[in-house]
């Protein structure tokens, strides 16, 4: 269903300002009576600039080596099951 059928599919794009102009303007009108659209929008633009503001930080060395050793010693197999048919070729 395209976001023109359903105007929420346009939300989280809305939000991050990557809609084209037409359809930003269609979704605007939407949106100025639609309060649970208004409110999805406001989370996520508040969402969106907390990303923005996150830093990367490298970890104390001990620390990436306690995880990167929980990681080797973590069962793996249950991703095979969820796995799409077409990528579980690359998992085996």
């Amino acid at each position: 269903m395209a976001a023109a059928e359903d105007p929420r599919l346009a939300v989280g794009a809305y939000a991050l300002h990557a809609l084209p102009p037409a359809e930003e303007a269609a979704f605007e009108e939407h949106l100025a009576g639609c309060d649970g659209c208004a409110g999805e929008v406001a989370a996520l633009e508040a969402t969106a600039a907390c990303l923005a503001e996150a830093e990367a930080v490298i970890p104390p060395a001990a620390l990436r080596r306690q995880v990167l050793d929980r990681i080797a010693t973590t069962d793996q197999e249950h991703l095979r099951d969820e796995a799409p048919a077409l990528g579980r070729a690359a998992l085996k």
